[in-house]
């Protein structure tokens, strides 16, 4: 079986994932892993846009985040998901609903 690119299956396969990240959401924000990510930006407590490497086709992709801290177990929430073809911003928030930094931050991207 060929190995694909992120190229051959941003016009193919829909169902694939296009996009992943699993990255450092605390103090210095850093990517751990990533596929057709190429940088996270902090925008400061709780908020981070994820860059892709290669634009979606359109902005009706899908993207889905999670976030936890590591030993401790306190869920975050993702309250925003503001998408444009190349970035997608995370909002991550504490149990009361405050804005809060996450050890550890996920994402993943479907779509066109």
């Amino acid at each position: 079986m060929s190995e694909l690119t992120v190229n051959s299956l941003t016009n193919q396969d829909i169902s694939l994932c296009k996009a992943w990240v699993n990255f450092n959401g605390r103090g210095t924000v850093a990517i751990r892993s990533s596929y057709n990510v190429s940088s996270i930006t902090d925008n400061g407590t709780g908020d981070y846009t994820v860059n892709l490497a290669i634009a979606m086709n359109d902005i009706n992709y899908t993207a889905i985040a999670g976030g936890s801290d590591v030993g401790v177990g306190t869920f975050r929430n993702i309250n925003s998901m503001v998408a444009t073809t190349s970035t997608f911003v995370i909002g991550t928030e504490n149990s009361s609903g405050g804005a809060a930094d996450a050890d550890h931050m996920y994402a993943m991207v479907f779509g066109n």
